[in-house]
């Protein structure tokens, strides 16, 4: 992860916000403290995880270390979910790339403050700069310091995978780690994944007036979404002028007059001046010596790790990227309290219970929160659809947004098994229902639930009364009937 812009032509302004963002991700004067006895608790990796699970600790009284190699923030401040999303913003809004791109270094260096090392040294934290490595399980070396610990954490995330496409590596490609490290808007830019990353980058530098070809190995772009879902966002995507390349399988890679070119399987060619990869992510685990503390990774190249986010030895959890499945902020997050609970106070929380949504914010947006159509239908799982057009809604109508839709798949009982929302504001949407799945509630306990008109959140009301009408059998119609007439 590099947060310099060495060499780059930047106005006062903008150096500026970049001396006082790396000031406070990693300050180049910083002086690591002396360790002193023994810690509770020391943290490797400064993202999201690591962040929270050092505060949390340290807030309860424990003497916490925090490792941190690169930036304070990982991996969602300095090169993730902040640039990425202040992008998509500025360029919806209609700015110039040069405007764009300065947005995105107010804003992160704006946020930084909320990571940055003053925070957490002043929260009781002690930050140390440095590379990371175990000498046992309760040593941590960082430099000349040996950091003595009862319990360690290992929070060091992922960074991009580039795959191994003869040619590729000579190009010069970007990933999330450099991309927004430009300063001139590139004419072209071909994007290999069409995952969350791809297509909301393949949007936002359409938006800018950047001509991109979006190219993706699967039949539909999100692969991993239900796909009328992805129909709708694909059709987002063409519609700001993206080129979007399915079923192609980029088999090389190589310079020429045209730009950077990518040869495709079928035999397709895509030309571009850039090339970004967004097609996947490895575990960051180099350098950690995990030998030496008996800790192993699965077959995923992961930390192995239990229910309750232990490794294979038991004085050492993981959370975040680096051993999650979801490869989320949020879940980060989760995952960093259950190890707060549990490797301080020998608690039983459980990570694999976390019901995690997740959203694309390209726009329209599309949120997802438990099981997919496809993946119930897969494990053979009966479940019903409850479906809401936004344009039966009247706020829908009044705003002339009636695009997309919100469906809940539940039990018969109207617990909820999944659901997907597409439209404005769909991350925001898919709260009450993630909320009804952690609690283990269903359709039903929305009954008495009274919300304002005309609002987007009556979507809820809507779905509450489909299952009511459902569970109206011709036997209940029938009693009640005969009840009405005997009571005239």
């Amino acid at each position: 992860m590099s947060v310099a812009t060495e060499g780059v032509a930047q106005g006062p302004a903008a150096q500026g916000l970049e001396a006082e963002y790396r000031r406070l991700v990693f300050p180049a004067d910083y002086v690591n403290p002396r360790p002193q006895g023994i810690y509770n608790l020391v943290v490797i990796g400064a993202g999201p995880a690591g962040l929270v699970t050092s505060i949390a600790a340290a807030s309860l009284g424990a003497r916490v270390a925090l490792i941190e190699r690169h930036a304070m923030g990982g991996d969602c401040l300095n090169v993730g979910c902040v640039p990425s999303k202040t992008l998509l913003a500025a360029a919806a809004a209609g700015v110039s790339f040069e405007a764009a791109m300065e947005r995105v270094r107010e804003v992160r260096s704006r946020i930084a403050h909320h990571d940055s090392v003053e925070r957490y040294s002043r929260a009781g934290v002690e930050v140390f700069l440095g590379e990371a490595r175990f000498e046992s399980a309760h040593i941590v070396r960082v430099g000349d310091a040996c950091l003595k610990t009862r319990k360690a954490v290992i929070a060091t995330g992922a960074r991009p995978l580039i795959p191994a496409i003869a040619g590729l590596a000579e190009l010069g490609v970007l990933t999330n780690e450099t991309v927004f490290e430009l300063r001139t808007r590139p004419g072209s830019l071909a994007i290999l994944g069409a995952g969350a990353l791809g297509c909301e980058l393949a949007q936002a530098f359409a938006r800018l007036g950047t001509r991109v070809e979006l190219i993706e190995t699967a039949s539909q772009v999100l692969p991993s979404e239900d796909p009328e879902a992805a129909g709708l966002i694909a059709g987002a995507l063409r519609r700001a002028g993206v080129m979007v390349h399915l079923n192609g399988r980029v088999v090389a890679a190589s310079a020429s007059p045209e730009g950077k070119i990518l040869a495709l399987e079928d035999g397709r060619r895509v030309a571009a001046d850039q090339v970004l990869i967004a097609a996947g992510r490895r575990r960051t685990v180099e350098g950690l010596d995990l030998d030496k503390a008996s800790v192993e990774l699965d077959v995923r190249g992961a930390i192995e790790v239990d229910a309750r986010l232990r490794t294979s030895h038991p004085d050492i959890y993981a959370a975040g990227d680096v051993c999650s499945p979801y490869q989320f902020t949020h879940a980060a997050d989760a995952q960093a309290r259950i190890v707060v609970r549990n490797a301080l106070f020998r608690g039983r929380a459980r990570a694999d219970r976390l019901i995690v949504p997740r959203c694309v914010y390209t726009k329209p947006e599309l949120a997802h929160v438990g099981a997919t159509a496809r993946e119930l239908e897969q494990a053979g799982k009966p479940f019903e659809r409850y479906r809401l057009e936004w344009g039966e809604l009247d706020r829908g109508v009044t705003d002339a947004d009636e695009e997309g839709f919100v469906e809940v798949r539940a039990d018969a009982g109207g617990h909820i098994l999944g659901a997907t929302l597409v439209g404005r504001d769909a991350g925001e949407q898919i709260a009450p229902l993630a909320l009804l799945m952690t609690q283990g509630r269903g359709l039903g306990s929305i009954g008495p639930l009274v919300l304002p008109y005309p609002t987007r959140s009556e979507y809820l009301r809507r779905l509450a009364d489909q299952h009511a009408r459902r569970r109206l059998t011709p036997w209940v119609a029938r009693a009640l009937r005969a009840w009405l007439r005997h009571a005239r």
